[in-house]
């Protein structure tokens, strides 16, 4: 801001020696150097507030960079622990007889059930999916092989 006024008053007297140089009038070249040192003036503020903003948008970006890799983390945290509570489900239903394993998997919901035979080991996931019911087999068996219908 400084260095605006200093540059406006330079510019004025500048204006005013050229105006004298020229036998101009003196009001107009007043007028002239005032006129240059307010748009000195007014750049610099200008500036500043960009500054200003700059600085606040900065910390924004910063503040919403940190959002993401918590938001991240937390997701990652809650993927692996659902991969986990999966595991757990799965090895439930192998150490399960095929039809226990087969009457409790028409119970569940069909994203579910899919998800439990397809982590499963083929072997045992054919001999429970073998004992369940057919119409359910079939939803099962298109979930599996990346139809919905």
């Amino acid at each position: 801001m400084r260095s605006a006024r200093l540059l406006g008053l330079i510019l004025g007297i500048l204006t005013l020696a050229a105006a004298e140089a020229r036998g101009a009038d003196l009001t107009e070249a007043t007028e002239s150097a005032s006129d240059a040192a307010l748009q000195a003036l007014d750049l610099a503020a200008r500036r500043q507030a960009l500054e200003i903003l700059e600085r606040d948008l900065e910390a924004k970006l910063d503040s919403l960079e940190e959002l993401r890799k918590e938001t991240e983390a937390s997701l990652k945290a809650q993927r692996e622990e659902q991969t986990e509570d999966l595991q757990t489900l799965v090895k439930l239903y192998e150490a399960m007889k095929p039809q226990n394993a087969a009457r409790l998997l028409e119970e569940l919901p069909v994203d579910l059930a899919t998800k439990v035979l397809s982590t499963m080991k083929a072997r045992g996931a054919g001999k429970i999916l073998n004992v369940v019911k057919p119409a359910r087999a079939v939803q099962i068996s298109r979930r599996m092989a990346g139809t919905k219908r």
